[in-house]
């Protein structure tokens, strides 16, 4: 598989899939738990592995960056750690806003290329599959913790 094949390899694919697990883990506890505690649960896993996660984009970016270390570069490279970490000294729904916002930011600029030209096309089309699935996940959790009354 060479850099310009567009075919997702399935190692990546059915990871990256996987990774939406613990969202949607997050959501449903908050969705279908039936005691306070659960709900609760459902928050904080949602809310910590998002940070997770993009902590982890920030980390993917730092490698990239390795190849170009330019102030820029970097920058760009530590701020997704930097704001998640933000996002979790917030309320919950302030941080899922922080989080999907910066999910769709950095998202948008992997798939469009802006950032890291010499990433294969297949990480950006997973990117963005991935970036809509975590995005919808943040605005379904917003909706349900309205729902709940939260």
């Amino acid at each position: 598989m060479t850099s310009a094949d567009p075919r997702i390899p399935a190692p990546a694919l059915w990871l990256g899939f996987a990774g939406l697990v613990p969202f949607a883990a997050g959501l449903f506890a908050l969705m279908f738990g039936e005691t306070p505690a659960q709900h609760l649960a459902g928050e904080r896993l949602f809310v910590s592995y998002s940070a997770t996660i993009l902590a982890f984009l920030g980390g993917v970016r730092w490698g990239a960056a390795l190849a170009q270390p330019s102030w820029r570069n970097l920058l760009l490279a530590v701020a997704p750690s930097l704001i998640a970490f933000g996002a979790l000294m917030l309320d919950r729904g302030a941080a899922l806003v922080a989080l999907a916002i910066t999910f769709a930011v950095i998202g948008a600029a992997d798939a469009l290329r802006r950032v890291t030209p010499a990433w294969p096309a297949w990480y950006r089309r997973l990117r963005l599959m991935l970036t809509v699935g975590v995005v919808t996940l943040h605005g379904l959790m917003l909706y349900a913790l309205d729902v709940r009354g939260g």
